[in-house]
């Protein structure tokens, strides 16, 4: 494409970085699961690898999504079934109320996220001891605990550790070589699966590539159409949000992305997943675009800017 339909956007974040200001950013495009545009500012390159916060849910979700479609997991399963230290009502809560945080968990922070040198079992077996903050299915509250349990439960219906099934159903089709799970600090003992990704802008444009692209990468199919609509559906249902921390209206919430944008049947055509730092990765099926906008700082000081942003390349590529 030509280099003057990228001008006004070059000189955005050109602007972005000088002004916030901010040590640098990666910005990748995508056209037709094509990439189209990429491009490192200020100190960064295309290949540093960065923490993405909240953009790792979206990956997890892609994880429980191609469980779901192996038939491994579904979604109306509960925790009660795979995990013995989920007693009562907290029995009850679906992958689906985990995946959409309708669990009725704390959204607030296990304190066992932040130990390195604890298993994900062990970790989960700490959240089944906190009080839930309501009956399942009923509030929307946004955290990380749910997903915590989410993993724990592809683990015991497959006998494979989370780092396996990532390296398996995602890292190795899309040729990941830096995208990794973290805890606290560098340990992957109890990985963060709504937060710990650690990844270049490259690897993340890959996974974009492949949602845009139907599922396939490179001549491989990582996910059906299929499945990718079915992360795309609203499964918070309509619940009232308890807690969020998004700044934009939504239109409900999929496998680990939020609802952008969504046409007059409700089926969801943009979608995205930005992080507390202020990464922020998003796929527009309507137009067949997408980007990663790769920063390190806050996503209430970047979630504006991504949003223009993210309106200026609607206008050159759509």
């Amino acid at each position: 494409m030509s280099a003057d339909r990228f001008a006004a956007i070059t000189r955005f974040v050109e602007h972005i970085v000088h002004t916030l200001p901010l040590s640098g950013a990666c910005l990748m495009l995508l056209k037709d699961g094509e990439i189209v545009y990429q491009r490192a500012f200020g100190g960064y390159t295309l290949d540093r690898v960065l923490p993405v916060a909240s953009a790792t849910k979206w990956v997890t979700g892609a994880v429980i999504a191609a469980l779901i479609e192996r038939g491994a997991l579904y979604l109306d399963d509960t925790v009660g079934d795979y995990i013995e230290a989920f007693a009562g009502e907290k029995s009850s809560i679906t992958l689906r109320h985990l995946m959409a945080h309708t669990s009725g968990l704390p959204h607030t922070d296990a304190p066992c996220l932040k130990q390195g040198d604890l298993s994900l079992e062990a970790c989960v077996a700490w959240i089944a001891q906190l009080p839930l903050l309501a009956p399942p299915g009923q509030v929307f509250a946004y955290g990380e605990n749910s997903f915590q349990v989410a993993g724990r439960m592809a683990e015991v219906a497959t006998g494979r550790r989370w780092d396996e099934l990532v390296r398996e159903l995602l890292a190795a089709p899309l040729g990941w070589r830096n995208s990794t799970y973290f805890g606290t600090g560098t340990s992957t003992a109890n990985p963060r699966l709504g937060s710990g990704l650690r990844t270049t802008a490259r690897e993340y444009a890959a996974f974009l590539s492949m949602l845009l692209s139907g599922g396939s990468y490179r001549g491989a199919r990582v996910l059906s159409a299929e499945t990718i609509a079915l992360m795309g559906e609203d499964h918070a249902l309509g619940a009232p949000v308890l807690a969020s921390p998004n700044l934009f209206t939504h239109r409900g919430y999929g496998l680990g992305c939020w609802r952008d944008e969504a046409d007059a049947q409700g089926r969801a055509w943009q979608l995205s997943s930005p992080g507390a730092f202020g990464c922020t990765p998003w796929v527009d099926f309507r137009h067949r675009l997408g980007g990663v906008l790769m920063v390190r700082d806050s996503y209430h000081r970047i979630a504006p800017l991504a949003k223009r942003l993210q309106e200026q390349v609607r206008e050159a590529l759509g």
